[in-house]
C-alpha cells in the first residue's frame, strides 16, 4: 500500500509512460518484468523456498519468453488513454474509503506479493498495470510506517 502511495504523476513520468505505452506494448518493460522474475526466482531458489525441480522448469519457461521477445504487441494505448488511466488510478486510490475497495485496486495492481513473515521479498504487476505504464510510476522503494506507528502531531 505504501508503494502505490506514493505514485508518481509528473510531468517526465508521465511522459515516460506515455512514451511506453503508445509504441504498443514495451518490450523493454517486459524484458524488466521477466529479469526481475529470474531475479527473484532465483533468490528463492538460493534461500531454499522452492525445489531444485520447480527451479529449473520456472527459469526454463522464463528463458523462453524472453527468448520469444522479438517486436512489441500490437496492444497500443494512445496518450491520453495513458494519462487518464495513471490519474484515474491514483484518485480512486486517494478517494477509496474502505478497506475492500483498498484491497480492490491492490489486486488491480499486483499480480503476486511475495512475503516472508513480516519482510517483504518480492512483487509482479498484472498485465493492466504493465500495460498502462505504471510500473514507471511506482516508486521501486518505499518505507512502510510499523502498524500502529502514528507520525507526531504538533
Amino acid at each position: 500500500m505504501a508503494q502505490i502511495e506514493g505514485i508518481n504523476l509528473d510531468a517526465a513520468t508521465m511522459a515516460q509512460a506515455v512514451a511506453a505505452t503508445s509504441a504498443g506494448r514495451p518490450i523493454a518493460l517486459d524484458r524488466a518484468r521477466l529479469d526481475r522474475q529470474l531475479h527473484d526466482l532465483a533468490q528463492s531458489h538460493a534461500q531454499d523456498e522452492i525445489s531444485d525441480e520447480a527451479y529449473l522448469t520456472r527459469k526454463r519457461q522464463l528463458r523462453g519468453e524472453l527468448e520469444g521477445m522479438v517486436q512489441p504487441t500490437e496492444r497500443k494505448i494512445s496518450a491520453g488513454q495513458t494519462v487518464e488511466w495513471l490519474r484515474v488510478f491514483a484518485e480512486s486510490w486517494r478517494h477509496a474509503d474502505v478497506p475492500e475497495a483498498k484491497a480492490d485496486l491492490v489486486h488491480a495492481v499486483y499480480e503476486k506479493v511475495v512475503v516472508a513473515g513480516r519482510n517483504f521479498v518480492s512483487a509482479r504487476l498484472t498485465p493492466a498495470a504493465y500495460q498502462h505504464g505504471l510500473a514507471l510510476a511506482l516508486p521501486e522503494a518505499v518505507m512502510a510506517r510499523p502498524e500502529g506507528f502514528e507520525p507526531p502531531t504538533t
